[in-house]
């Protein structure tokens, strides 16, 4: 939109290199599983991106802040889920998470 209303301005490709190959893993693994959960911030344009990317890969997907939202009935369904989380999201929430989807299963 910018290039059109100003067709002399620059425009630099500010994505970090490791936020692509996120969104790049994030497309490859949402094919390879039943459902994926992203984990961070629901203020976090990065994590909402991932959601987004996993989205429009046709799986369903569940942004989440914590391993309290999980549902056990509701990931129950699923043999396979994918997990990533946002670049600022701290290990030790992603190993909660991992740790209450494991138990599920």
């Amino acid at each position: 939109m910018i290039k059109n209303r100003y067709p002399d301005c620059v425009v630099f490709d500010t994505i970090c290199r490791s936020t692509n190959i996120r969104q790049e893993e994030v497309r490859e693994l949402a094919k390879e599983v039943d459902a994926m959960v992203v984990v961070g911030g629901r203020n976090s344009s990065n994590t909402n991106r991932l959601a987004e990317i996993s989205r429009e890969m046709g799986t369903p997907t569940f942004l989440i802040e914590s391993d309290g939202e999980i549902d056990a009935e509701k990931f129950s369904q699923f043999d396979a889920i994918g997990i990533t989380a946002g670049a600022s999201t701290p290990k030790w929430v992603i190993e909660q998470v991992v740790a209450r989807l494991t138990d599920i299963a």
